[in-house]
């Protein structure tokens, strides 16, 4: 393999179809592929987040895989911006990354999130990993937003759902994308209006795949897990959507180690 080629790994948001980037990371680890960074919006920060602090990939799957509800969501009043306050949230993600600042991890880690004010892609520099991926994971109505320097931001989905850009302004010569995006139909049964929780969401998520239409990152290998039976904020199916993660990636090695060795 060329030692001088960087290799960049974009993890797209996705709310609990995050878990599938367990398993793509798992997979490229095990063969070896150098990450040399990576970035992440929403649940692909979170990830992005304990994976550049070194956390065993497979406790944490297997910690995911654990987790109940009662373990994420705190409810908080409507009107201070959203349905979770995010505590419980913050908390895991503190643990897992170990309480190190986006300084001090092991390769750099770009985790980006929309600035309410400038409405702006904002990537964190000089705070704590926690505070950039909790954040980042701040779905407008769902999670609460959070102030970090006197700014409030919200979910970096909302302005880019793959956070390709900051991976080449920072050298990587190949951009390896993990794309979440919902594939399949929203399913409405019978007459019944969706409810305001599965609207929200199912907006929120054509809204990323508009976005993502428009931009259209450019990725030199995209990795698509179909996951869509994942909730929103759910473990529930954690571990097939580990596994299927695990099992795009290894169809993708092919592909990605061809580049390498270019």
């Amino acid at each position: 393999m060329n030692e001088h080629k960087k290799v960049g790994l974009a993890l797209a948001s996705g709310g609990g179809r995050g878990a599938a980037h367990i398993g793509v990371l798992q997979v490229l680890t095990e063969h070896n592929i150098p990450i040399d960074m990576i970035s992440g919006t929403s649940a692909g920060a979170l990830c992005a987040a304990i994976y550049a602090a070194g956390t065993d990939l497979y406790v944490l799957g297997k910690y995911l895989c654990a987790l109940a509800p009662k373990d994420l969501i705190d409810p908080t009043i409507v009107t201070r911006g959203g349905l979770i306050s995010g505590n419980k949230v913050a908390e895991l993600i503190r643990t897992l990354s170990h309480d190190l600042t986006v300084e001090e991890t092991r390769i750099p880690c770009y985790i980006g999130a929309a600035d309410l004010e400038t409405a702006e892609f904002h990537i964190f520099e000089h705070c704590k990993l926690y505070e950039a991926a909790r954040a980042s994971m701040a779905i407008p109505g769902v999670f609460t937003p959070v102030k970090i320097d006197g700014h409030w931001y919200v979910d970096g989905g909302m302005l880019q759902e793959l956070p390709v850009e900051v991976l080449r302004a920072h050298g990587a010569d190949i951009v390896i994308g993990v794309d979440l995006s919902i594939k399949k139909p929203f399913v409405v049964a019978g007459d019944k209006a969706p409810g305001a929780h599965s609207a929200l969401l199912r907006t929120f998520a054509v809204m990323q795949k508009e976005i993502s239409r428009l931009r259209n990152d450019r990725v030199d290998v995209r990795i698509k897990p179909d996951v869509s039976f994942m909730g929103m904020i759910s473990t529930a199916g954690a571990e097939e959507a580990i596994r299927i993660g695990r099992e795009c990636a290894e169809q993708a090695l092919p592909e990605i180690e061809a580049l390498l060795n270019e």
